[in-house]
């Protein structure tokens, strides 16, 4: 079979394709489209930072000692046991303390309620009477991991203290304040027993009129001392007693007298009241409020200064059996203001009280108190000597 040639048309046809093919490969390469889009991708991004913190331990709570005070009266009663509580519960106030009160407790009924204090973990118990001394010497003894305190102790163990209110240097005071203050050359005391506490402020006060005795006659050797008049009653609680202490006193002249029992004491004031013969310096508390009229000052008792030092001991492991006193010049006892008083008391002995008080707080020699626990100058210890006569020339 013979085969057909290709016509002419073709051969050139191809060449020209394959000259175009070749042209197109070797050329330059097209400009590319660029084509700008934003894609949003998600980043985690990790980052080491330092950060200071404060860090707080939280302390553990402080443990609020609990003290049970035990009255034989009522807490409330504008005088001894009033001043007591007044304190318990002023630092209680503070928050240094939790207190419970127990109130008209006998001796013979204090050792089943500060047991029963005792058995409940107070830190301390105290019984505020020297009445309680002997139960406590046994509830203490059978309870040596609590503290007990007695308000007038004589007799201590290792965790049985004395809480006694020496009234000694503040009561030379409302001496000096009365001598300087009568007109009729008479002051008196009404007290309750013979014992040291009533002993301490009765021959105190008597040192106060002595001081200004001594003041008087050294101006004027031939001038009238101011005599004192002193009465115990047996006493804290009749009324009546005291009534007719003070009268009698009043008729012997007294027209300042110088409380120190409580419920008797009371009686003294109705007596001034009812007569209108004398003024009343007061105790315990500042007694002005009960008869504005009549109480002039008081001879005010504050426990807080030796609470918070048996409270330090406590917790400290300090405490022992000893006596935690207080008096005018640590803080514990004071005399109150003279309220209505103020304006009709001279300035100058306003003044002259206010050095004297000073001088004892100072420990000046000759402004040295006795500390006196037995009776010592009688109704006529108040007397200063008479000067020698000045020589003439």
């Amino acid at each position: 079979m013979r085969k057909q040639a290709l016509p002419k048309w073709w051969f050139g046809l191809t060449l020209a394709v394959l000259i175009g093919l070749i042209a197109t490969a070797c050329g330059p390469a097209p400009t590319p489209q660029v084509i700008k889009e934003t894609v949003e991708v998600p980043v985690e991004v990790t980052k080491q930072v330092e950060v200071q913190v404060a860090v707080t331990a939280t302390a553990a709570p402080v443990k609020v000692p609990k003290i049970a005070l035990i009255m034989s009266g009522k807490r409330a009663d504008q005088s001894w046991n009033q001043f007591m509580a007044d304190s318990v519960q002023r630092l209680a106030d503070e928050g240094k303390i939790e207190a419970s009160f127990a109130e008209d407790v006998t001796p013979a009924d204090f050792e089943r309620v500060a047991g029963d204090y005792a058995s409940q973990n107070y830190d301390l118990v105290i019984g505020h009477t020297s009445d309680f001394s002997e139960a406590a010497l046994k509830v203490a003894a059978a309870y040596p991991d609590v503290k007990f305190a007695i308000t007038g102790a004589t007799q201590y163990l290792p965790n049985l203290a004395g809480l006694n209110n020496w009234t000694h240097n503040s009561s030379a005071v409302a001496g000096y304040l009365a001598a300087k203050l009568t007109q009729s050359g008479v002051v008196g005391i009404v007290g309750a027993f013979a014992f040291p506490t009533q002993f301490v402020a009765h021959e105190g006060f008597k040192f106060g009129v002595y001081k200004a005795n001594q003041e008087t006659l050294k101006a004027n050797r031939d001038a009238k001392q101011v005599h004192c008049l002193e009465t115990f009653t047996n006493t804290w609680f009749d009324t009546a007693l005291g009534f007719e202490a003070a009268k009698a006193q009043m008729d012997q002249g007294a027209d300042y007298i110088y409380i120190t029992a409580s419920g008797a004491g009371f009686g003294v004031i109705q007596a001034a009241e009812e007569t209108k013969k004398a003024r009343v310096i007061g105790s315990f508390v500042d007694m002005n409020p009960f008869a504005p009229d009549v109480v002039i000052t008081s001879v005010e008792r504050l426990a807080d200064p030796p609470l918070e030092a048996m409270l330090y001991d406590i917790q400290t492991g300090r405490f022992v059996g000893k006596d935690y006193a207080f008096d005018l010049i640590n803080g514990g006892t004071r005399l109150s203001p003279y309220h209505n008083f103020d304006t009709e008391i001279p300035q100058d002995v306003k003044d002259k009280v206010a050095k004297f008080q000073a001088n004892i707080v100072a420990g000046k020699g000759a402004f040295i108190v006795p500390f006196v626990t037995a009776k010592l100058g009688g109704p006529t210890g108040c007397e200063a000597p008479i000067p020698a006569p000045t020589a003439t020339p």
